[in-house]
C-alpha cells in the first residue's frame, strides 16, 4: 500500500491555513530549536532511557532530532517522511529504543514549542491559540509518521 501523506495530513487537520501559520512563525521558533532539543535529551538521560543513551554516542542522535524538528517547523512533510525512513527512524529502531521514544519525542516537540508560543506576548491570544493547535497537529502527524520506519525495519 503506498504511503498517503496528504490523507494523514487531513486526518490531523493540517490544512493550508495551518501550515501557513506555522511557516509564518518559524523565525520565532527556530532560534529556540537547540534549547528544546537539549531539554528533551536532558529529560531522556535523567529518565528511563538514561542507560540506553549513555551506552552510545549522543551527538548523532541530537543532530538527527534537531534536523527532524527543523523539518517539522518548516512544514516540509515530504522531507519529514523521508527523514524518518532514511535517518532518524532506522537509528532509533537499530539502537533498540522502544516505541515510547516516539511518543515522548512528539510530546516534547509540542511542549517545548508551545511554551515558546505562550511566552510570545506580541501575539494576540487568538493567534497564540491557533499556533498552539497547529503545533499539536504537527506533533500528532509526526507521531503517526514514526510508525513507517519501525514497520519497515520489522519487515527488513
Amino acid at each position: 500500500m503506498p504511503f498517503d501523506l496528504s490523507g494523514r495530513m487531513k486526518v490531523f487537520g493540517l490544512d493550508a491555513a495551518t501550515v501557513d501559520l506555522v511557516r509564518a512563525e518559524r523565525e520565532r521558533l527556530l532560534p529556540q530549536l537547540d534549547d528544546v532539543v537539549a531539554a528533551y535529551y536532558s529529560h531522556l538521560e535523567d529518565g528511563e532511557f538514561g542507560d540506553l543513551l549513555r551506552s552510545r554516542p549522543l551527538e548523532d542522535l541530537k543532530a538527527l532530532r534537531t534536523a527532524h524538528w527543523r523539518l517539522l517547523i518548516e512544514c516540509d512533510f515530504d522531507a519529514i517522511h523521508d527523514h524518518y525512513m532514511r535517518h532518524l527512524g532506522p537509528r532509533l529502531v537499530d539502537g533498540g529504543f522502544p516505541r515510547s521514544i516516539f511518543v515522548i519525542a512528539a510530546e516534547w516537540f509540542a511542549l517545548g514549542f508551545t511554551r515558546i508560543v505562550d511566552e510570545a506576548r506580541d501575539l494576540t491570544e487568538s493567534r497564540r491559540n491557533a499556533l498552539r493547535g497547529a503545533l499539536l497537529k504537527i506533533a500528532f502527524l509526526d507521531l503517526a509518521l514514526s510508525d513507517a520506519p519501525r514497520d519497515f525495519a520489522l519487515l527488513d
